[in-house]
């Protein structure tokens, strides 16, 4: 029954198909609100412009999109903890940069944190997580694991979305690990301060594609992706 559904949802998929010049992007929610526009206009000078569809969803879900060759490209958070799995033989990978997750709560009046990690076991601190299964939400765990100091923490709201948990976390409700891009702008204006120091971990940012000749690709995802690898090689000399 299982592999019935998986059938009709890429059956149902191919018929929405975009067109042969617009390249069809899968991508977490996260990256789709908060890299992906200033990323794709960073791009436009040594790509040019290009036609896209950005397809936003969780990270296991934008995966399949890439597995069912349904989507041309996959931008997704890679961490040592938690590998995307996919078979370097039939899927190609280009770094496109860093990301910082990062504790975060509301001030008080006198602009010092509403709460300060780590805690203590008495007096837990309201704790915003994203929701069990959430690809941000394992790599937060593992830090907490890691953390030479224990963590008192109290779970006390669950989101998929970076976004959800910056919208709890601006209103006062409790600390939010959110990553650098979604909380620039409220960090600068000190909406959002820092909850504690040394207790963050890093993210990569990567695209993914199938490699050419394991199905049949776009002519302009195959010139974007050559377009793109000299741009970061520029970039990278620089």
């Amino acid at each position: 029954m299982l592999q019935a559904l998986q059938s009709t949802r890429a059956m149902l998929r191919a018929h929405t198909a975009a067109a042969q010049d617009v390249i069809e992007f899968a991508v977490p929610h996260t990256l789709a609100f908060t890299f992906f526009p200033s990323w794709l206009s960073g791009l436009r000078e040594s790509c040019g412009p290009i036609k896209s569809r950005l397809i936003a969803m969780n990270v296991h879900d934008a995966v399949m999109r890439l597995v069912e060759g349904s989507c041309d490209l996959l931008i997704a958070y890679h961490h040592t903890s938690q590998p995307i799995q996919l078979d370097a033989a039939r899927y190609e990978m280009l770094p496109l940069g860093r990301e910082t997750l990062s504790p975060c709560v509301k001030p008080n009046d006198q602009g010092e944190p509403l709460y300060s990690l780590p805690g203590t076991a008495a007096h837990p601190l309201p704790y915003l997580a994203y929701a069990p299964g959430a690809y941000m939400g394992r790599a937060v765990e593992q830090l907490l694991k890691q953390s030479p100091v224990p963590v008192h923490l109290d779970r006390i709201y669950e989101t998929d979305m970076a976004e959800g948990l910056k919208a709890m976390a601006l209103e006062g409700h409790g600390i939010a690990f959110l990553p650098a891009s979604a909380v620039r702008r409220e960090l600068r204006s000190k909406r959002l301060v820092s909850a504690g120091q040394g207790l963050d971990t890093a993210l990569d940012i990567r695209i993914y594609r199938e490699r050419p000749g394991t199905r049949k690709a776009k002519g302009s995802v195959d010139a974007f992706w050559e377009d793109l690898e000299k741009h970061l090689a520029a970039a990278a000399r620089v």
